[in-house]
């Protein structure tokens, strides 16, 4: 089974296409305390992804750790510099984020990355989630994803 780090922004799209808990079931989902805690700051402003990732880590479907946060990369939020650290301690798979300074360091550092887009697009072309699921997922999160991210998944599953 995969293990892939989330940083918040990874968790929140999942949660709010609706997917996070299938994506759960697949893939051994790790993230840290200081992602868990921004996740959840959402649930005072009574957002609905708050409450997914909640259920989940008690579930036991996403496993929150501990972890000191890497030092100097300026720019990264303390959730993204633990997610970071994170993925090196354990050796991670990859890292889930749409962050795009994030992401730009990821790929400086030749670290594998997966943006939510093609997360979604990858488990409609392996059966793992449905066409019209992941369409629907899709479209949920156009209006928070890159247009030509959008479009590439959508492409790849059939959908535009």
């Amino acid at each position: 089974m995969l293990t892939i780090v989330f940083d918040a922004d990874g968790l929140i799209k999942l949660a709010r296409a609706g997917i996070l808990e299938r994506v759960a079931s697949l893939i051994h989902c790790i993230t840290s305390q200081q992602v868990y805690n921004e996740t959840m700051r959402g649930k005072e402003k009574m957002y609905e992804d708050a409450f997914i990732i909640d259920a989940l880590v008690e579930k036991g479907s996403i496993e929150v750790k501990r972890i000191k946060p890497t030092e100097g990369l300026l720019g990264l939020g303390l959730g993204e510099r633990s997610a970071l650290a994170l993925f090196n301690k354990i050796q991670g798979d990859a890292i889930i984020s749409d962050d795009r300074k994030f992401l730009a360091v990821l790929e400086t550092v030749d670290i594998p990355f997966i943006i939510p887009t093609d997360l979604i697009a990858m488990l409609a072309v392996h059966k793992k989630l449905q066409k019209t699921e992941a369409i629907k997922a899709l479209e949920v999160l156009r209006p928070f994803v890159r247009e030509e991210n959008y479009t590439a998944a959508s492409e790849l599953i059939g959908g535009d």
